[in-house]
């Protein structure tokens, strides 16, 4: 691959960067700098319902990177024939803020082989090239305003590098706490935080106090209100949801893990509605509970799934 030095100072002069993502990966890895055949991709896939692997999955790649490494890996694999038939590598990222991408890691394309699920999609093999590990997660670039097919030229497509943090925001996969009305967590976030440290905000924050609760089914806009009483807080409560695949031992969410023991981890989210008290009794929560229940409609079959 040459990459003309001319073009990239013509490229750093007129847009202001101080340096290009092509200058930073150069000169890492010997046969990534011969290959001829290298894409940019930004993953920012906006759909509601993405298919991969023949299934409809839901949430935002963002979420799928980092709370379903292997459900993305698989999505990245997933391409059109026309493409990505000839492509040696993949310099990937990960879509954040307006035109911002964060850069998750160099992959080599092997194997292709035609995809079951989509006519004219091949399904490749993908490795991780070490040699660009330690920027994992650091470096940010702005994909431009001008340009924004996801998938383009690494060879003429010259991307500022805008900074090279320590990484995502809420390193080892788990979100920051901001507040009790802030927080909105998947099942995978949720793993996150109750797996974290003792030490972590979140369970100092959890343990706290209790609340009204709420799940929703983001697959088909169901909720289902909870409440917490107990010494142990919110933490007591969702800790079982974790421990349980997501279910918490709730008759109408556990037949749908049954069908599929996926479900929790593909569609749900949880959310708290209400901080009450950490001695709250028990009767004073649920009446509390109840109110939800009647605002949500949470009762109701084609609403909720609270059975009472």
């Amino acid at each position: 691959m040459k990459i003309d030095q001319t073009k990239i100072d013509a490229f750093k002069q007129e847009s202001g960067a101080i340096t290009t993502i092509q200058e930073i990966l150069r000169g890492r890895d010997a046969d990534f700098d011969a290959a001829k055949n290298v894409r940019l991709v930004r993953h920012a896939d906006n759909r509601k319902v993405k298919i991969i692997k023949g299934e409809e999955v839901h949430g935002s790649l963002y979420t799928l990177y980092r709370y379903q490494k292997d459900t993305f890996l698989q999505y990245q694999k997933e391409q059109n024939k026309k493409r990505f038939e000839n492509v040696e590598y993949m310099v990937a990222f990960i879509g954040e803020k307006g035109t911002t991408a964060r850069f998750v890691g160099v992959y080599k394309v092997g194997n292709r082989v035609p995809s079951p699920y989509i006519e004219d999609d091949i399904i490749c093999d993908m490795d991780i090239v070490e040699a660009f590990e330690p920027f994992t997660h650091r470096i940010v670039i702005d994909w431009g305003k001008s340009t924004v097919s996801w998938c383009q030229d690494y060879e003429n497509q010259f991307k500022s590098v805008i900074r090279i943090d320590e990484g995502f925001e809420d390193g080892d996969g788990i979100p920051r706490f901001t507040s009790y009305a802030d927080t909105v967590l998947s099942f995978g976030q949720l793993e996150a935080v109750i797996n974290s440290n003792y030490d972590n905000p979140w369970q100092t924050a959890l343990r706290s106090v209790n609340c009204i609760y709420v799940i929703s089914d983001l697959n088909n806009g169901k909720h289902y209100v909870g409440s917490t009483y107990g010494e142990n807080g919110i933490w007591g409560r969702w800790e079982t949801y974790a421990r349980t695949n997501g279910h918490g031992d709730n008759k109408a969410l556990k037949e749908l893990l049954n069908i599929d023991p996926n479900y929790a981890r593909k569609n749900f989210q949880w959310s708290i509605l209400e901080v009450l008290p950490l001695n709250i009794t028990d009767d004073q929560a649920v009446d509390r509970e109840n109110l939800y229940k009647q605002k949500l409609m949470s009762r109701h079959k084609a609403t909720g799934y609270n059975e009472n």
